[in-house]
């Protein structure tokens, strides 16, 4: 065996113990709404809902598949594709005391050749000529985020900029009712100090309104799609604006197990990353937010 095969191995077989349970557990129903329609809601039975959504009201591990295509364009040229990617975005979602949650989270990402989906070992970048190994896109959120009643807000970002989370509110997330689907649609906003130019990202969640509602169950299944724009991607060979932008296509899904990971992802990220799995809530080193908010108010360059 290779040392590689070997350590996935181990880790499948620490992985197996490791799955959030999922099944029939009745969670808390205190902000639960009585009404089917929104407009109604009001802000706790709001954060309820997302949170349902989105992870969970209790407190459990979220296993959330992420697949999608990543596109480059250069005005005044149509984006292209230029590779595919499959990830894993591992969250821990804590109800607190006030209504709110925490949830600390772990994602890693490799990119993957868009005829095969097969993780890439090199890539050349069809714009600018650059010739790279793609390294994964991860990080790991030791301080969390928050839901409350002002939406998400990172605690590393409100830690810095203690008045930015102040305009912004629940009800900036977009809910609405189609046929039998719940969908959420929320935006990701920066302070401007951690900004890049031209950056967006829109991200719409779907779930069964009657499966958020059964509060019999413990875990609803769901899904989601978005889209990032980036001002470049250094990790695939464009490292300045002025060479194009990157378009991110998100797909994720709520999985129930690491079985539903694709197997050669499983076995990658496991054999690469020790902490795979863990909760990063005892992490010693700081995450690629916190380097990044660091850099932003010290004034130093780079990104993080």
């Amino acid at each position: 065996l290779t040392r590689r095969t070997l350590m996935a191995s181990v880790a499948a077989t620490a992985l197996a113990s490791n799955t959030a349970a999922r099944g029939s557990t009745a969670v808390p129903a205190a902000n639960r709404p009585t009404s089917a329609e929104p407009s109604t809601w009001t802000e706790d039975e709001k954060v309820w809902v997302v949170a349902r959504e989105a992870g969970a009201v209790t407190e459990q591990k979220v296993i959330w598949r992420t697949r999608g295509v990543i596109y480059a364009f250069r005005y005044p040229d149509s984006p292209i594709p230029l590779v595919r990617f499959k990830g894993c975005d591992q969250q821990w979602w804590r109800p607190q005391d006030d209504g709110s949650y925490l949830r600390t989270k772990a994602f890693i990402t490799y990119f993957t050749d868009y005829e095969t989906d097969e993780i890439l070992e090199e890539f050349t970048n069809p714009l600018t000529g650059k010739t790279v190994v793609p390294t994964p896109n991860s990080n790991r959120l030791r301080n969390g985020q928050r839901l409350t009643k002002r939406g998400w807000s990172h605690n590393d970002i409100e830690k810095a900029f203690p008045d930015y989370y102040r305009q912004f509110s629940i009800n900036d997330i977009g809910m609405n009712v189609i046929g039998e689907s719940l969908t959420l649609h929320s935006k990701v906003n920066w302070p401007e100090p951690l900004s890049r130019r031209p950056y967006n990202q829109d991200n719409t969640h779907f779930a069964r309104l009657d499966d958020i509602m059964d509060t019999s169950i413990d875990w609803v299944p769901s899904h989601g799609a978005g889209h990032i724009l980036m001002p470049r991607l250094s990790k695939l060979g464009m490292d300045d604006p002025d060479q194009g932008q990157g378009l991110w296509h998100l797909e994720k899904y709520n999985g129930a197990s690491y079985d539903d990971l694709p197997r050669d992802y499983l076995e990658r990220a496991t054999a690469e990353f020790d902490n795979f799995g863990v909760d990063p809530i005892n992490d010693k080193e700081e995450s690629r937010l916190e380097r990044r908010i660091r850099r932003a108010v010290s004034g130093e360059t780079g990104a993080g």
